[in-house]
């Protein structure tokens, strides 16, 4: 891991214990961690996306894996779990509850952008509420190479155009910048036309027009613009290429003001 990236000291701080607070509390609604923010989506949410799309048989890297909070959704389906994350206090947390686990494979620090595994180690990876901290073209380049062909990548993130009007999304947006959370846009219709020129097809999409409807699961299944955040599910192709730059760190509502 590259010694000074400045990431690893703010996700080692305090965010452990907030993400917790926010996750207890996850489901449609409003936060009161964040007073009058939107929630994050609960376990709920992302059973009924597993169910629908299923995983392939085996092995799973799960990037970004916190405590593991997710575990026990990829246990249910009989995976062998590694989770990963930039947080030496993340994996630290996991560790004290899943170490002794015969599902978990491996407990690993380690950003995105540097994934410590051969290529083709893995038949499904999620990265899930996660993929907005990442410089998103080296990381989506990495999933790529450590998913064998025929494997599953799950994928959230923020698109670059959300509505002007979307208060929460602005207000989320220049809070995150203040308190120098990392924090990347993406524009979509590039990463999804990246994927298919690279032979990987996309096996679901959902689209969240506003911030909040994605824990109430109000989604659309076609990128109409403009939309908050996305989770879609590829299967990867025989080969791959690296991914070009589709991210910023500010999106295009935010510059539009």
């Amino acid at each position: 891991m590259t010694q000074d990236d400045p990431r690893k000291d703010y996700w080692n701080g305090q965010y452990l214990e907030y993400w917790r607070s926010r996750v207890a509390e996850a489901g449609a609604g409003t936060s009161d961690v964040v007073a009058g923010d939107p929630n994050t989506e609960g376990d709920e949410v992302y059973n009924r996306v597993f169910d629908r799309y299923g995983f392939e048989p085996g092995r799973l890297l799960e990037v970004g894996c916190a405590w593991g909070r997710m575990f026990p959704l990829y246990k249910a389906r009989n995976l062998k779990i590694t989770g990963l994350d930039i947080s030496e206090a993340m994996i630290g947390a996991a560790r004290e509850s899943w170490e002794a686990d015969d599902s978990i494979e491996g407990l690993v620090v380690s950003p995105a952008e540097e994934l410590p595994f051969p290529d083709e180690s893995f038949d499904n990876l999620a990265c899930l509420a996660v993929l907005d901290a990442t410089r998103q073209d080296e990381a989506l380049t990495e999933f790529l190479r450590v998913v064998r062909p025929g494997g599953r990548l799950y994928v959230t993130g923020k698109n670059d155009l959300y509505h002007a009007d979307d208060t929460e999304a602005l207000a989320a947006e220049i809070g995150a910048r203040k308190k120098n959370h990392p924090n990347f846009f993406t524009d979509t219709k590039e990463l999804l036309e990246v994927m298919s020129r690279q032979g990987h097809t996309l096996v679901g999409q959902h689209y969240f027009e506003r911030r909040g409807d994605f824990a109430a699961f109000h989604s659309i299944e076609t990128p109409r613009l403009p939309f908050y955040e996305y989770l879609l599910v590829f299967e990867r192709g025989e080969s791959y290429a690296r991914v070009p730059k589709i991210s910023a760190t500010h999106s295009k509502t935010f510059q539009n003001q």
